[in-house]
């Protein structure tokens, strides 16, 4: 596995993969996106691998930060999120119906009206909007993910990983067809983040289900 990693890291949809990571976001590409995003021009990935309890993921959107900063507030976004979940775990990813827009002060939705909840299962993929803010809350040590954004364009300041591996496999996994979550009915407790903008802050709170324990469901919770 690349860790630490340099930053979060580029590979062109028509670069020769170098190692195992490249490799399975072009496969994953051509498998399941090709089709929907013929215009890709490559992926931002990263990982997230969680060794401290107090280490969170902060709600966010997934955008282009150098271009924000540059271009007054101006926002870019990629066509697509992926979550793919490399072992099993507890803490899930939470994705709220909030999202970002045109602008970094505009905020849509906020607070959510609904709120999904996927927890991980190993060698799955969660996909969502990428305007959407989401995140994962503290108290997850051990819980490891690779994240890759679709875009129609490099962002600046992403490169290559520079991590060769001899010999790449010639298949990593079989297609299998995605699901929508399903509504959560039991019981809910009430769960606060802080959301930042560039200047200002504001503390969400939404319903969190409670004993959602299943590794691998996916549950949506109407707030």
């Amino acid at each position: 596995m690349v860790e630490p990693l340099p930053g979060n890291c580029w590979i062109g949809r028509y670069d020769e993969p170098e190692n195992a990571i490249e490799k399975y976001i072009l496969d994953s590409y051509d498998m399941y996106f090709k089709d929907m995003y013929p215009l890709a021009t490559g992926f931002e990935w990263w990982l997230h691998i969680f060794k401290d309890c107090d280490r969170m993921v902060g709600f966010h959107s997934s955008h282009d930060e150098m271009a924000r900063r540059e271009n007054n507030g101006e926002m870019k976004y990629p066509f697509l999120s992926t979550v793919t979940y490399l072992n099993n775990h507890k803490s899930p990813t939470i994705v709220w119906d909030t999202s970002t827009g045109q602008r970094e002060k505009e905020i849509i939705n906020c607070p959510p009206t609904e709120v999904c909840f996927s927890l991980p299962e190993e060698g799955r993929m969660l996909t969502f909007n990428p305007r959407y803010i989401n995140g994962v809350l503290p108290y997850s040590v051990g819980r490891i993910t690779l994240h890759y954004d679709i875009w129609s364009y490099r962002p600046r300041g992403l490169n290559r990983v520079g991590v060769r591996t001899r010999k790449l496999s010639s298949q990593f996994f079989t297609k299998r067809i995605g699901e929508d979550p399903t509504t959560w009915l039991g019981d809910t407790c009430d769960t606060s983040v802080m959301l930042f903008g560039p200047d200002w802050k504001r503390q969400v709170t939404f319903k969190h289900p409670v004993n959602a324990s299943n590794i691998g469901s996916f549950w949506k919770v109407i707030q």
